[in-house]
């Protein structure tokens, strides 16, 4: 999972688009891999509690976005 933001960084970086596209791109992509399996009986997709996780969870998918634009940047600056 860790290398679909980077991927998606990378990607922006290639496309020369800005990095948060893909950051909010892989955003959605995590948070659906997050809510959509099945809860368990009685229990629901999304609770108050998740929030606070989910957001934490959605700045370091956009920093991992970020990296791989900055990485992809430098890596073809050189060649």
């Amino acid at each position: 999972m860790l290398a679909v933001p980077i991927g998606l960084g990378a990607l922006t970086a290639i496309l020369a688009r800005p990095w948060w596209w893909g950051g909010l791109l892989a955003i959605v992509v995590v948070f659906v891999a997050a809510i959509a399996p099945e809860p368990e009986e009685g229990e629901s997709r999304l609770v108050a509690g998740d929030l606070a996780f989910l957001l934490i969870v959605a700045l370091f998918v956009a920093a991992l976005t970020w990296v791989g634009a900055w990485a992809t940047r430098r890596l073809r600056g050189r060649a």
